[in-house]
């Protein structure tokens, strides 16, 4: 056989290989961008052309995804040493001539487990993508399930039900990370129809200074516990609101103050006042800034609440739609009502000095679902940042009530070092 011949069979193989459509029992592990679906935000989309690596925790597991050329090194030898055919190799690194690679060339290694993973017939939840992967303390977690099938979904984080926004056969959800949650992993267990599969969150620990509240600034307000309780019920009432529609995993926000003005007290710290030994965490981000500062609207939202409160001073509540909110406490004056709809650059007030406050300052916080998260997260991490990089694939095996396995795609995208 001439050396045009192989060439020729070799492609005809390969164009043959990824021509293959995956079995109906199949999970389809599809390197390619997934792409958008109505209001379904992608994590595969938003990464393009993804690379295989880890382990897939199966009985047929990929050691190894990526191999570097060595002196003397023949596509045969490494297909040999690898257990891969030749012609999956020229297929994955789009190799035109198998006989020219070089030493400290990185090849891209797909066995056909990457290509088709058995599943159970009938399975319906066929990948979970997560994001940002670990989570840190304090952080929101975005999920996103994919299904064969229009289902039912429910997702549950440390014991608590989140709710979903569904389209068709995917869905995500918004899970905040309580930056008091204790560091190590935390069950996320999804269900699809009546499928259950728990993954192991490995929360992280954030950095986080720590700050005594004198009690000069703190008692007057605090030894008034039940207006401090009454405000703290009606705060949470609101933040526990869900209006469908509006705020999506790649919703960002603008700053709320035009300029560079310092954090004076960041997200999550921990904090005591007065005498009381009692640690609790900062629920928002503090900018320190003259009396008058114009205070803008960072994003699209619905006027929920806009008057004097006891504790947070001059305050204004927006909701931005799927269990988002942003507070901001301690202005001088309002430039909103409740009821009115704002749009992003608008005027909310002016910074003050009102409430439980220390000195001039705004204090910016954002609820997810109730729970105070970083707002940062939402302001200088963007998806399109994450653009090329590597994702990790793993397949979940979970026990099912009935004595059975199932096994679905988890893909997590880079971690907490993308997201400044």
């Amino acid at each position: 056989m001439t050396r045009i011949t192989w060439l020729l069979l070799l492609a005809l193989l390969a164009l043959a290989l990824l021509a293959v459509p995956v079995a109906a029992d199949s999970i389809a592990v599809d390197l390619r961008p997934a792409g958008l679906a109505g209001p379904q935000m992608d994590a595969a989309a938003l990464s393009p052309q993804p690379r295989l690596r880890g382990m897939l925790r199966s009985s047929t597991a990929i050691t190894q995804t990526t191999y570097t050329v060595q002196p003397g090194d023949t596509l045969d030898l490494i297909a040999g040493r690898l257990h891969v055919a030749p012609a999956q190799l020229v297929a994955a690194n789009g190799l035109a001539d198998p006989d020219r690679i070089a030493a400290g060339q990185v090849l891209r290694i797909e066995s056909a487990d990457a290509a088709a993973l058995p599943a159970p017939p009938g399975q319906v939840l066929t990948r979970v993508q997560v994001w940002p992967w670990p989570p840190v303390q304090g952080q929101t977690l975005a999920v996103w399930l994919h299904a064969r099938q229009p289902v039912t979904f429910t997702l549950m984080f440390r014991g608590f039900e989140y709710p979903m926004v569904a389209s068709d056969d995917r869905a995500w959800a918004l899970i905040p990370v309580p930056p008091l949650t204790p560091p190590g992993p935390a069950p996320l267990v999804v269900r699809a129809g009546g499928e259950v599969y728990r993954i192991e969150a490995p929360v992280q620990a954030g950095a986080f200074p720590t700050y005594s509240i004198p009690a000069s600034a703190s008692d007057p307000i605090l030894t008034e516990p039940a207006k401090v309780r009454a405000e703290t019920a009606r705060t949470t009432e609101i933040f526990a609101a869900l209006t469908p529609d509006g705020w999506t995993p790649g919703s960002r926000f603008r700053l709320p103050l035009d300029g560079d003005f310092p954090r004076t007290s960041p997200f999550g710290s921990r904090r005591t006042y007065g005498n009381d030994p009692t640690v609790s965490a900062h629920a928002g981000e503090d900018f320190s800034a003259a009396p008058g500062t114009p205070v803008y609207a960072p994003a699209a939202g619905q006027v929920v609440l806009a008057e004097t409160l006891f504790v947070r001073g001059n305050a204004v509540i927006l909701d931005h739609g799927n269990g988002v909110f942003t507070g901001y406490w301690h202005m001088l004056e309002l430039a909103v009502q409740a009821g009115e709809r704002v749009t992003p650059g608008q005027l909310l007030g002016k910074v003050g000095n009102t409430g439980l406050s220390t000195g001039a300052h705004l204090h910016w916080e954002m609820r997810v679902n109730g729970v105070p998260v970083d707002i940062a997260q939402d302001v200088y991490a963007a998806f399109e940042g994450l653009a090329g990089e590597t994702v990790e694939l793993t397949l979940c095996a979970a026990p099912q009530a009935d004595g059975s396995e199932r096994r679905v795609l988890v893909q997590t995208l880079p971690g907490e070092d993308t997201l400044r």
